[in-house]
């Protein structure tokens, strides 16, 4: 590489529209080569150790002619900001791509040519790519801002030398890639090349520099790109020919996107394809992936007695797999695009960075209403309909439908349609015939066996049995409204665990029989705040509108009346 007085004289004739090189050159005044060879073996250090990106289209993935695993067939990606970490699994993908344009590449569209891909390179590389990618996806800073920065970081611009608003931009996206942005490797080169003016007889960098206005500002900046532009004699061609590799050997025909490589991003797993319609500051750009199963499953899916396959090989539905990494970390679309460069092949064109373009999370619309409540299961439906809360309709009841709070259950009216639910808590219900039935509050949390459980049901019409079996150390508070149609009619409270009874209810009489075998429970009047006092087994209470009457009951009752209503119940010992 040279630098030295040549970068200020080329830097001076571009601004005096100087297109001749050969007519003068300065370096001819240092007294021997030895002198010019320690000056520009100083230089060149100085710039590779200290530019903040260098462009080297050679420095790249390598690149196979062919895809393997046979046609590509891709699925477009839609992904949101968080679904750009989620591992991509093997398969096809295509997804749009924003791309910015580094500051010294050529700035010539490269729509329709073929493009190779490789990292961000340079001492601050990991600060420009992090910038772009964080800035569009993470924090939606617009497009151009992210643009200016990163050239600045590009042409040397330290932290401390940026406007105030560049800054903002860093502090906000990139605080962890201040160490990269803050040498000033210009006040570097400069310090090593006044060095080496005072022994080889030049004259200070500064001095002329400083009489160029901006594009000496930029000549040191650009030192790389017009070092390419000059190799070859200048040519007006060879100018255009710039940033693809192998452009220090001649002229080359450019590189149809449809013919490119594609790059091998993860080796053996996963490979890539850039294809440039806007170029920069667009996102109709495309990239192309395929992600490669593992060689086990491909293996494990060949056929044995069968040539190799060249198609791409999915694994089946559940089947393990390793999963394809980069640098250790699962293959994700951040993994795989954030810190990439592409160059063009064949001709010269933006060097171009991408970024994945995002689609907006779903707008979020008032909360949906939450599901209903669970209150038991139905173990026996025979002939029997169901009306479930919010609706108006009666459907039929299958056995293991689920039954929740608001639910109404109508049996049919043929001896024998008895349905049989059991609550979550372990409480079970038998309905006889002719018989509506509705679960109007359900409390229990069948997670923890100390759960108080809070029940309503209404008898509407009919007989019912309740057996309660699972005897818990809190006192459960279930209600049983034997209402009517119009829930105007008597209510009585189960009052401890272990209660067994046999339940009638006649809505048009507004009354009902309980005869409880085991347990106890206390009824509140109709038209009265006030329960009774409690009842406890056997006893076969009888409720109306005059008031509540409690008859003895026998054993032999109680299992008459349960092999009447309930067939194929077990009597009751």
């Amino acid at each position: 590489m040279r630098i030295s007085a040549v970068v200020a004289v080329f830097a001076l004739e571009m601004a005096l529209g100087v297109v001749s090189l050969a007519a003068q050159n300065p370096l001819q005044a240092l007294e021997n080569s030895a002198k010019q060879k320690a000056a520009e073996e100083a230089l060149t250090k100085v710039l590779n150790d200290n530019l903040p990106l260098t462009l080297n289209a050679k420095d790249v993935y390598p690149t196979v002619a062919t895809l393997p695993g046979g046609p590509f067939n891709p699925t477009p990606l839609k992904l949101t900001a968080d679904q750009l970490d989620q591992p991509l699994p093997p398969g096809d993908y295509t997804i749009n791509t924003l791309d910015f344009c580094s500051e010294y590449s050529v700035h010539q569209p490269g729509a329709g040519v073929a493009y190779v891909l490789g990292p961000y390179e340079g001492k601050a590389a990991g600060a420009i790519g992090a910038l772009i990618w964080r800035g569009t996806v993470q924090y939606n800073v617009a497009a151009g801002n992210l643009q200016a920065v990163s050239w600045a970081i590009q042409s040397g611009l330290t932290y401390d030398q940026m406007p105030k608003s560049y800054q903002a931009i860093v502090d906000q996206v990139i605080p962890d890639y201040k160490n990269e942005i803050t040498g000033d490797f210009v006040n570097n080169l400069e310090n090593t090349y006044n060095s080496l003016a005072k022994t080889a007889g030049l004259p200070p960098l500064d001095t002329i520099l400083a009489k160029l206005g901006k594009p000496g500002q930029l000549a040191l900046d650009a030192e790389r790109q017009r070092q390419i532009l000059t190799a070859q004699n200048t040519s007006d061609q060879l100018k255009q020919q710039t940033l693809f590799q192998g452009q220090q050997s001649g002229i080359y025909t450019p590189v149809k996107a449809e013919n490119g490589p594609w790059s091998e991003r993860v080796a053996g797993r996963v490979y890539m394809k850039l294809l440039i319609a806007g170029g920069n500051m667009t996102s109709n750009n495309v990239m192309q992936i395929r992600v490669m199963p593992s060689p086990t499953a491909n293996a494990r899916n060949s056929d044995p007695n069968q040539s190799a396959s060249p198609h791409l090989v999915r694994a089946a539905y559940g089947e393990p797999q390793a999963t394809p990494t980069v640098d250790n970390s699962p293959i994700t679309m951040t993994n795989i695009m954030e810190g990439m460069l592409g160059y063009s092949q064949g001709q010269g064109a933006q060097a171009l960075g991408q970024v994945a373009v995002t689609v907006p999370n779903p707008v979020q619309g008032p909360p949906a209403p939450p599901p209903p409540l669970l209150a038991g299961t139905v173990k026996d439906a025979q002939g029997s309909y169901v009306m479930r809360q919010g609706t108006t309709t009666w459907v039929p009841l299958n056995t293991g439908d689920s039954i929740y709070i608001g639910d109404t259950i109508d049996t049919g009216g043929t001896k024998g349609d008895e349905t049989d639910v059991v609550m979550s808590d372990g409480t079970r219900w038998d309905l006889a015939a002719e018989t509506r039935w509705e679960v109007q509050d359900f409390q229990y949390d069948p997670r923890n066996s100390f759960s108080a459980l809070t029940a309503k049901y209404g008898g509407l019409e009919g007989t019912y049995l309740y057996i309660d079996s699972v005897v818990k150390p809190t006192p459960p508070n279930i209600e049983l409204l034997g209402c009517g149609w119009e829930h105007t009619g008597p209510c009585g409270g189960v009052g401890i665990r272990g209660t067994e009874l046999i339940w009638k209810v006649n809505s048009t009489a507004q009354t009902m029989e309980i005869d409880i075998i085991k347990g106890s429970l206390a009824v509140t009047p109709a038209g009265s705040t006030t329960a009774g006092p409690t009842i406890d087994a056997p006893a076969q209470i009888e409720v109306t509108p005059q008031g509540v009457q409690v008859l003895p009951l026998t054993q032999d009752q109680y299992n008459s009346l349960k092999a009447q209503y309930f067939p194929g119940a077990t009597p009751t010992s």
